[in-house]
């Protein structure tokens, strides 16, 4: 997969083209995913911390980029 390409994926109950991938710990301790699109649009997917990771590890295992941040991204 080369950078910035986006890879079609089910996460649940809904099918997205992504290209990035963030588990986001929010201070108040709920967690989301955050999702970059194949348009750079990002999306927030809500979930319980089992659900997140899940659903985390599934872009992982696609070969997205991901990685684990504190609070989301405001830009």
């Amino acid at each position: 997969m080369a950078a910035g390409d986006a890879v079609e994926l089910q996460l649940g109950d809904g099918r997205y083209f992504l290209r990035e991938a963030a588990y986001v710990i929010r201070l108040d301790g709920t967690t989301c995913l955050q999702l970059t699109d194949a348009r750079g649009i990002r999306r927030i997917k809500e979930g319980d911390p089992l659900q997140v990771a899940t659903w985390y590890q599934t872009c992982f295992d696609a070969g997205l980029p991901v990685i684990v941040q504190v609070n989301e991204s405001r830009d």
